[in-house]
């Protein structure tokens, strides 16, 4: 009996460029993860507010990075709260419709005219963009505001000048009362609640309070 012998060629493995950048990429993750692991066992299961506006908001790459992580806090168990204010698209708004910014004390003067055009771009554009976006990657988002479901009460704002006079700021308010139910069911239903910086008074009014 004859045996026939074949020669077999052995070619080296070698990974096309792509296939190892995905793997380093990997790896960085896996890192981040490993690292964030304290941070997800010590905020399991807590509320955690945050705040997200200026210049980040103009940046599309930058909002979609930031809503990723909070889409994963919310994954992990974490209870994500997201307020946001809007301060270069409300000026950017008023402009467009002939309305010159006017700055109080640090605040934005406020008057019925330019109260319905922050009302506008901060719940009917911002707000409803955010929870789009989230929505649009997988994640759980509602909006919380006046054209939904309200959740922050305020109270018109009173400063005094230098020289303890009134200071009139139009429809400014501040936040001093919130639905907690409201926010806290939201958020036992896995949700993303998204607030805009607008508030309604106890006589129904829009006010403009500060996302802080």
């Amino acid at each position: 009996m004859t045996l026939s012998h074949e020669r077999v060629r052995i070619v080296p493995l070698i990974f096309p460029r792509q296939i190892e950048s995905d793997v380093e990429e990997a790896i960085k993750k896996a890192d981040v993860l490993i690292e964030a692991l304290n941070w997800i066992r010590r905020f399991r299961g807590k509320y955690v507010v945050i705040k997200f506006g200026g210049s980040a908001l103009e940046e599309t790459a930058a909002v979609k990075a930031f809503l990723t992580d909070v889409i994963f806090m919310s994954t992990v168990g974490m209870k994500p709260i997201l307020i946001h204010g809007g301060g270069k698209a409300i000026s950017a708004a008023m402009s467009e419709a002939g309305i010159e910014p006017k700055f109080v004390q640090g605040r934005r003067y406020t008057d019925a005219r330019t109260i319905d055009i922050v009302a506008r771009v901060l719940a009917g554009e911002i707000c409803q963009s955010l929870v789009d976006e989230i929505n649009n990657r997988n994640g759980k988002a509602v909006p919380l505001n006046y054209l939904t479901q309200n959740c922050l009460i305020g109270r018109t704002l009173k400063l005094n000048d230098d020289r303890g006079e009134p200071v009139d700021l139009g429809c400014v308010g501040e936040v001093y009362e919130i639905n907690r139910e409201l926010i806290k069911r939201t958020c036992e239903e896995g949700v993303i609640p998204v607030i805009p910086s607008v508030a309604v008074d106890r006589e129904g009014r829009l006010l403009n309070v500060n996302a802080d």
